[in-house]
């Protein structure tokens, strides 16, 4: 009933390009525990035009993550993409980003430019910010990179399409003055995808990092393919899977930190709020 009465916020009416590949090893020091890399190892990065969204005006999106997993106390393995950063752009970016970073813990941005462009058998897709592009990424579509790689989607009938089971972990905190950084926990987003088109890849991707957005860092040992897809997600349900002491929430936070915002500039002169400026006219 909850797959066919979503709960929470949908987003309907997605053009997706996706890259899947295997992350480096040294990836895995980039994840907050007690989250830990799934094996096999995935690395999934994606740009998204969302055209029907409930949260917001439409917008476009793109993100990368890892799929990861975490054993809960009662000993119960979850498994779901971890995102390190998400970018967004356009009329429904400051909603969707304020909805997805302040309420549901999401590490998202704003982009300075998301492209997503099909001519034919070719898509191109790149995400800029800060004067660099974070992702240059190229799909042609036919087969994938790795003829072994399959995600169970590549004989989807687009009379009736398909259901993907899918989730993600995510971080939710609170902060204020008087406490500071507290009350972080890590959430289970059951977040399934009905897919209604799908088409295999050959897919060439470039990471880069800018001042303020470590995608760089994120190394890539094999590229297995690429998708380009038509699909609808939504949330199915949230659930709390993991308590960190409060003690804890400063050390984690200097994981989630890029992906969320941007480094504080600091004082950049000895000048002071009753200095004024003499060459000002």
């Amino acid at each position: 009933m909850k797959k066919t009465q979503p709960e929470y916020s949908e987003l309907n009416d997605i053009t997706a390009a996706t890259v899947y590949a295997v992350p480096d090893a040294s990836v895995a020091a980039m994840i907050p525990p007690p989250l830990k890399l799934a094996e096999p190892r995935l690395l999934v990065i994606y740009v998204s035009r969302i055209s029907e969204p409930t949260l917001a005006a439409p917008y476009m999106e793109g993100g990368i993550g890892a799929l990861t997993t975490l054993t809960d106390a009662a000993g119960v393995v979850h498994t779901g993409l971890y995102y390190f950063n998400l970018q967004l752009m356009g009329a429904g970016a400051q909603n969707a980003t304020f909805m997805g970073r302040e309420e549901a813990g999401l590490p998202k941005k704003f982009a300075d430019y998301i492209g997503l462009h099909r001519i034919r058998d070719e898509v191109y897709f790149h995400i800029e910010r800060g004067g660099v592009r974070l992702l240059d990424a190229q799909l042609h579509i036919g087969s994938y990179n790795n003829p072994v790689f399959s995600n169970g989607l590549e004989n989807l009938d687009p009379q009736h399409g398909q259901l993907q089971n899918d989730a993600v972990l995510t971080h939710r905190y609170q902060t204020d003055g008087k406490d500071g950084l507290h009350n972080m926990n890590v959430y289970y987003y059951n977040s399934p995808t009905f897919y209604c088109a799908y088409e295999p890849a050959f897919a060439g991707v470039r990471l880069a990092s800018s001042a303020a957005d470590p995608w760089g860092d994120i190394k890539i040992k094999e590229v297995l393919g690429g998708s380009y897809a038509r699909n609808n997600n939504f949330i199915v349900d949230v659930t709390k899977i993991h308590a960190y002491p409060n003690i804890e929430a400063p050390g984690i936070m200097q994981y989630l930190y890029p992906g969320r915002f941007d480094p504080m500039p600091g004082r950049k002169s000895a000048a002071t709020p009753f200095d004024c400026r003499r060459d000002a006219q």
